[in-house]
């Protein structure tokens, strides 16, 4: 199977082939591409190809750039092609050659919601994993897959008053940045990651975007930042007040999103790698979400007189 044609994707093709991908998540849109682009530091921008086979097939690259390196998404999360049409293996492997070629460097970890694409890992491919849950149930059946004791705290933090609700403001927004930020400081150097406010202003314009508040007496207690797409709902981003850990809110915050996700007909709630903690990944296993693979693949483009000596002579 051949590329006939690598091209540069216009905006429009962009939004249509991913609403129109059913393996898609948030993070091969336009819109997470373009939140980073404007507020993280860096020089990251957004550069989707659509490659056109010469069987008609078109599948679409949702990538970005910094430098010579591919992001196959910002923040290193699921990335590869987005195709509305039935790809095949040929098409599949054509697209990972294009992938692995288009830079010296590149970023990719692959989409465990499609599944052309999680069985082609490169041999270099660091093992990861996601958790997930299935939603083509009744929602009283996925809730007796939580352990006894996550099915009560939820219920005991409704007792206690706590609520939960969609954020509609951008004060909302803020008091959820402000207990990030308070999370910051207690993580200290375990942090992984330090997002800007900006970040969260861009995310919050988005209909793709739905900010879960929980909160008691008017106090936002903790938030989960959850990321939708045509069958794939992903909790990105959450954080809880320290101060508010024996309230349990966060136990009613996935129960509330992950019903909604439910009632909304989406087929995976999913609770985002743990990023090797492995007792991050016992506290997802336990609210009965099933591992998926989701391997990454990272090439460092080479520095200095390397890069130099590899670089194309021309004629």
């Amino acid at each position: 199977m051949r590329v006939a044609e690598l091209r540069t994707a216009s905006a429009e093709e962009w939004d249509t082939l991913w609403s129109a991908c059913a393996s898609a998540t948030f993070f091969q849109s336009r819109a997470w591409a373009e939140a980073f682009a404007e507020s993280m530091p860096g020089g990251m921008r957004p550069d989707p190809r659509m490659a056109c086979f010469d069987d008609g097939v078109r599948a679409l690259l949702p990538i970005s750039v910094r430098g010579r390196t591919t992001l196959a998404a910002p923040a290193g999360c699921y990335g590869g092609w987005i195709a509305p049409d039935r790809l095949g293996e040929a098409h599949a492997d054509a697209l990972v050659r294009v992938l692995l070629e288009l830079h010296p460097g590149i970023r990719w970890r692959l989409n465990p919601f499609d599944p052309l694409q999680a069985a082609r890992a490169p041999v270099d491919a660091r093992a990861d994993t996601t958790h997930a849950m299935r939603l083509d149930d009744d929602f009283d059946r996925i809730l007796r897959r939580w352990r006894k004791g996550h099915r009560a705290a939820a219920n005991q933090a409704r007792r206690q008053g706590v609520e939960v609700r969609v954020a509609k403001s951008e004060d909302d927004w803020r008091a959820y940045f402000a207990v990030y930020q308070e999370s910051l400081r207690r993580w200290g150097d375990r942090a992984t990651s330090c997002y800007p406010w900006t970040l969260f202003r861009r995310l919050s314009r988005d209909q793709g975007v739905r900010l879960w508040l929980a909160e008691r007496q008017e106090r936002v207690l903790a938030g989960a930042l959850c990321l939708y797409a045509k069958a794939h709902v992903a909790y990105w981003h959450g954080v809880a007040r320290s101060d508010a850990f024996p309230l349990r809110p966060v136990h009613l915050l996935i129960r509330t999103a992950m019903c909604d996700a439910q009632r909304g007909g989406y087929a995976w709630f999913d609770l985002n790698p743990s990023g090797g903690h492995e007792g991050v990944a016992a506290f997802k296993r336990s609210f009965g979400a099933e591992p998926l693979p989701c391997p990454v693949v990272e090439r460092r483009a080479p520095r200095g007189i390397l890069a130099r000596l590899l670089r194309p002579t021309r004629s």
